[in-house]
């Protein structure tokens, strides 16, 4: 099971949650003056060593926007603003975590320095989706290099 992160929750009860019901999670894209999207290198299950977007859980009563600030902070170190809404991706059977629901954002750093916290061993962005990229984040890659 992956770390627990929802705070409300016993481990028992968060396992329960995931396997019951959809989840909402965020994916937050930081891009470089270039164009490049910045990836992390997951240090923690499922997917530990692949590269993923910034992410994660939303929890009740807190808005997405928050949520993504949250996270942003938590895995990339950096203060965010949202710049505008990508599209929402489900992941059916695609995540040994459950049914996710991600609502997916790009966003502009306005503060802190991008740097590797416990959740990424490393930091990179890229012009195109590496070959050990979490495989359903391949898609959401390709369609924010269109946008």
């Amino acid at each position: 099971m992956a770390r627990k992160i929802i705070p409300h929750l016993s481990d028992k009860e968060f396992s329960r949650a995931l396997n019951v019901m959809p989840t909402v999670v965020v994916e937050v894209l930081v891009k470089d003056s270039t164009g490049k999207i910045l990836l992390g290198r997951r240090n923690t299950t499922p997917f530990k060593g692949m590269w993923q977007f910034t992410g994660g859980f939303v929890y009740k009563d807190e808005k997405v926007s928050d949520a993504a600030k949250r996270i942003a902070k938590r895995e990339i170190g950096i203060d965010i603003k949202i710049d505008k809404f990508i599209g929402f991706y489900e992941y059916i059977k695609k995540d040994p975590r459950g049914h996710l629901i991600a609502l997916v954002y790009s966003a502009k750093e306005i503060r802190g320095v991008i740097s590797p916290t416990l959740d990424n061993t490393e930091l990179k962005f890229f012009g195109r989706p590496p070959k050990n990229i979490v495989s359903f984040h391949k898609k959401i890659f390709m369609d924010a290099l269109r946008t």
